[in-house]
């Protein structure tokens, strides 16, 4: 498994572990297969960013690892407005994943 992928899985059990404490939102939306994945996606893209890894960060994702609030909103599409609390709580509680 590479680093990438060992992100992804804590990502995934970071969404069972807050999904309750992020709102009827973001429930709703990691209750649809789709929007899970695309919530992983980005969380995973969130740490990577954070720690330097990968390729360049999009927008989006580069505002919400900046912690630069204002633009991580006017950036984000609907699944990740209600997404945003679940980025900021795994940024603050994920360590570094090798």
């Amino acid at each position: 498994m590479d680093q990438e992928e060992r992100i992804i899985a804590v990502v995934e059990k970071k969404i069972d572990d807050y999904k309750h404490l992020c709102g009827l939102g973001f429930m709703m939306r990691v209750a649809d297969p789709e929007s899970r994945e695309h919530v992983t996606r980005i969380g995973a893209r969130v740490l990577m960013a954070k720690w330097s890894i990968g390729p360049p960060a999009g927008s989006f994702v580069q505002a919400v690892a900046d912690n630069n609030l204002a633009e991580a909103f006017g950036r984000a599409d609907s699944i990740n407005t209600d997404s945003l609390k679940f980025y900021s709580m795994l940024i603050y509680n994920t360590a570094y994943i090798e």
